[in-house]
């Protein structure tokens, strides 16, 4: 069976499920159809992805079965766990970071690929045979939420690099405009630009609004924002739990094992036959979010009580 051929023709997968059956040789095989995951790291957080994935495809595909693969340091056992998975011919790959959704897509051909825990679109290529769920809110959620937490702004900066996130300010500027807000996007094309950068930000910005940017917002660079927000009193939403514990006011995060259940749901409809064409990559539908007490109260601020105790976690 041609796994790639499901992408163009819809019953390809159950002409190729009665062939399997036809032959004595691939019964078995059939009956326990092989899914494989490769992620780039061995964490609590990709496991609950990988978790939350295999309960869901199991709910519909009971007879499946899961092997799982993790990326080392090493290149040489990296090549090595590739051709195993090529060896195994599994009917589907999850992949989970962008390493492994990019070893995934250049080491292990025709197979379908549902990929989980990258940022954004770029990472997949535009290859016609992968798809995923990205880590990344639409702007219409990260504006709903910047309204629960901080009701009365009306301007909300941002710091970029057009070559990085043009398309993604032009976006979150068009939104913008159902909420009533004004985006004020100040370009940062090199660490340089930050300083003056978060000068001016000192002086006209009514809340910092972070988002995934190599150049504004990295290790590097994260103290150096975290500071000139905290100075000068400016609510900055963070990019992930690790910069609201550093002092960010909050930021959206994920459940992990919902993460798995939407890979899962994609999984459901490849095996079943649809289009890849036909499959484009979600965004998490169940919204998380961390709050840093200790900053609001730096920055006068208070919560309704509903908003604290809905947080998956609060710093205090």
């Amino acid at each position: 069976m041609n796994l790639a051929n499901h992408r163009t023709y819809p019953h390809a997968l159950l002409i190729g499920l009665m062939l399997f059956f036809s032959s004595g040789d691939n019964l078995q095989a059939m009956e326990r159809p092989l899914i494989a995951s490769l992620s780039s790291r061995n964490s609590q957080h990709y496991l609950q992805v990988i978790e939350g994935f295999e309960q869901q495809v199991s709910r519909k595909f009971p007879e499946a079965e899961f092997v799982r693969y993790f990326l080392q340091k090493q290149p040489e056992k990296n090549r090595s766990l590739l051709q195993e998975i090529n060896e195994q011919k599994p009917l589907l790959l999850l992949t989970l970071g962008s390493k492994a959704t990019r070893s995934g897509l250049s080491s292990i051909p025709e197979v379908p690929v549902v990929a989980g825990m990258i940022l954004n679109e770029q990472i997949l290529g535009q290859s016609p045979r992968a798809t995923g769920v990205l880590l990344s809110y639409p702007p219409e959620v990260h504006l709903q939420w910047l309204r629960r937490f901080l009701p009365s702004i009306n301007r909300v900066s941002m710091l970029y690099n057009p070559q990085e996130n043009s398309q993604l300010i032009d976006g979150m500027r068009k939104t913008a405009k159902q909420f009533a807000i004004e985006i004020d996007a100040m370009p940062v094309t090199s660490p340089t630009q930050l300083p003056p950068a978060l000068k001016s930000l000192g002086r006209k910005a009514d809340m910092l609004l972070g988002m995934p940017d190599k150049t504004a917002y990295s290790g590097k660079t994260a103290k150096a924002v975290l500071l000139s927000t905290f100075r000068n009193r400016i609510p900055f939403a963070g990019l992930s739990p690790s910069w609201v514990k550093a002092g960010a006011l909050y930021a959206l995060t994920w459940n992990y094992m919902d993460l798995g259940r939407q890979c899962g749901l994609i999984a459901e409809k490849i095996l079943k036959g649809t289009a890849m064409a036909d499959i484009t990559p979600l965004t998490p539908e169940k919204v998380c979010y961390e709050i840093n007490l200790k900053t609001a109260d730096h920055l006068r601020l208070t919560f309704d009580p509903a908003l604290i105790q809905g947080a998956t976690k609060v710093y205090k």
